[in-house]
């Protein structure tokens, strides 16, 4: 599975290195729809499983905040 640098890495290559012609910029075009969603469904991913992990209490004036991380 791929990581989040993977795809940004590959988003630059594909920024740094324009096609030349009008085949190649559609293929190009079509990496980076693709890359872009698969970003997009990483960080939804990540966004998910922080969400879930944090916790909060709340006793009268006493606020308690639980966040439980993975190394």
């Amino acid at each position: 599975m791929r990581t989040r640098e993977d795809i940004l890495s590959e988003l630059a290559e594909l920024k740094a290195n324009p096609a030349k012609s009008y085949s190649g910029s559609m293929l190009k075009t079509a990496q980076k729809n693709q890359l872009m969603s698969e970003l997009g469904r990483i960080e939804t991913e990540e966004h998910f499983r922080n969400e879930s992990n944090q916790h909060k209490f709340q006793f009268d004036n006493l606020e308690i905040n639980i966040s439980i991380t993975k190394k």
